[in-house]
């Protein structure tokens, strides 16, 4: 666990508790137990009486355990049996059609399915649907205290009934084990992951894994004295009752931490966590005479000019802003140059027909695990130099920023010094900042307080995009504060955030 995040896989340490218990190393041994070779003979005894009486049927043995299948050892109190010659497994059974059978009788029988299970809880409470009694002959009867296994797509999931019911071909059930297993135990011993790994291997199918009655009465478990399994489940279920707590914890940190960093970045944007200077250049003033030098590149012809943007309105004036501040558009603290910002390229312009194997000769493509990984070896896709020449409006180079722009949106990247030579595909966004106006740092923290509404405003159904690159340019309002003070700003998120991890 580390304790400084609270960050810890509670699965993990539920499957390690598991696994301790089952091989002996959770609770102490007592030697007053009754051995579980003893309650095994006894039961065994009575069995015989009950087939000499002719009250039950004699069932044929299965296959002894091997020293081979036994994955671990186990404490001398504790035995090594087959589930099948110890408990009575059966599958169950489908009325057809179903539709024919079921009712709206509140007085029906319950028809318990896998919908009816719910996720992570041990017990099985409810039914949604019932059925007539004439269904009965089709299928199988279950009382509360049996155990249903599911049998396919995700199989060998335990459940215990807290209903009468019954039960579809889609379930194993397990009864008469309360001569030999405490309820609990058995429910965890289920859960195990040696148990789970028997069923693994054990399951039959190429697409969709299913158990039967014959592969689970051949699954191998073990078996400890009748009061050690009582204190063996009280002990899981302490521990797991710390760790649901600890869960809890961690998720209530989670949503503070959240909650912190959002209202850190809500207060720098306003211009409310540093105090302003007066001696500052305001934004506006810098603004102005980036401007003019604009004009002047247009005027000798060294770039284009560009389609001037409406006018900011009242109404997108989120609030008042502090003194030296300015309301301004994306493409106002663009570098000054043509295509500063841009997004990848779609369709035919980059095909995978492009592409060609690594070598000095080529450049390399970069893709959307480049920003959201931080790093500039994700990727295996190069292109050609001519390639290049021909997308070099969509090329990179060190000091860039890329944003994910597909699915996991508005991560962000700014490449470092050593960056490769190359192009972004269609699922990045590369932005080019006047670092006169606009410091790299200060912009993501601005574009992180904004990608909860680039979410809401990106395209697609099963995966998002987002908006288009105009309208990140035109349509989203920035509240700039002075250079000077977008450092201190800067700085001061940084040291806050550094806190919180």
């Amino acid at each position: 666990m580390k304790t400084n995040t609270l960050d810890f896989d509670a699965q993990a340490l539920r499957e390690k508790i598991l696994d301790l218990a089952m091989r002996g190393k959770l609770v102490p041994q007592d030697p007053n137990d009754e051995p579980a070779s003893v309650l095994l003979e006894k039961i065994k005894a009575e069995k015989e009486q009950l087939i000499k009486e002719k009250k039950i049927k004699k069932s044929k043995p299965l296959a002894p355990i091997t020293d081979d299948e036994k994955p671990f050892d186990i404490p001398d109190s504790w035995e090594w049996v087959r589930l099948g010659d110890v408990i009575t497994i059966l599958r169950g059974g489908s009325p057809r059609p179903i539709k024919k059978y079921l009712t709206d009788d509140p007085q029906g029988i319950n028809w318990i399915k896998i919908g009816d299970s719910k996720p992570n809880s041990k017990y099985i409470e409810y039914a949604a649907e019932k059925i007539i009694p004439e269904g009965l002959s089709k299928t199988r009867i279950v009382s509360k205290g049996d155990f249903l296994l599911s049998n396919s797509m995700s199989f060998g999931r335990p459940y215990i009934l807290k209903i009468n019911g019954a039960v579809h071909d889609g379930w194993l059930i397990l009864s008469d084990y309360d001569h030999l297993f405490n309820k609990d135990y058995l429910y965890y011993l289920l859960s195990s992951g040696f148990i789970n790994t028997q069923f693994m291997n054990l399951a039959t199918g190429s697409t969709v894994k299913n158990l039967n009655r014959e592969r689970v009465a051949n699954t191998i478990a073990v078996v400890p004295p009748l009061k050690e399994q009582s204190r063996i489940a009280a002990k899981i279920a302490q521990l797991f009752a710390l760790l649901r707590k600890v869960e809890s914890s961690t998720q209530q940190y989670a949503k503070l931490q959240t909650l912190l960093k959002s209202k850190v970045l809500d207060l720098a944007m306003r211009g409310k966590l540093v105090e302003q200077d007066p001696h500052d250049e305001p934004a506006s003033v810098l603004l102005e005479r980036i401007k003019t030098e604009k004009e002047q590149l247009v005027k000798k012809g060294k770039i284009r000019k560009s389609k001037s943007l409406p006018p900011i309105t009242e109404d997108e004036k989120l609030f008042n802003l502090p003194q030296g501040w300015t309301w301004v558009k994306l493409n106002d603290v663009l570098a000054l140059e043509n295509g500063a910002i841009r997004r990848g390229p779609f369709g035919s312009s980059l095909k995978k027909s492009f592409f060609v194997p690594k070598s000095e000769d080529t450049y390399k493509v970069y893709e959307q695990g480049n920003a959201i990984n931080h790093t500039i070896n994700y990727g295996s896709y190069y292109i050609s130099y001519q390639k290049y020449e021909e997308l070099q409006s969509f090329s990179i180079r060190p000091g860039d920023i890329i944003i994910s722009g597909a699915g996991t949106i508005g991560k962000t990247y700014i490449l470092p010094s050593n960056s490769p030579k190359g192009v972004i595909n269609q699922a990045l966004i590369r932005v080019r900042l006047n670092e006169q106006l606009i410091s790299k740092e200060y912009f993501l923290f601005a574009f992180k307080q904004k990608v909860g509404l680039i979410n809401k405003q990106a395209k697609g159904t099963a995966i998002k995009n987002m908006f288009s690159v105009t309208h990140m340019k035109n349509d989203l309002v920035w509240a700039l504060p002075p250079l000077a003070e977008q450092k201190r700003i800067t700085k001061k998120i940084q040291n806050i955030l550094s806190f919180v991890k």
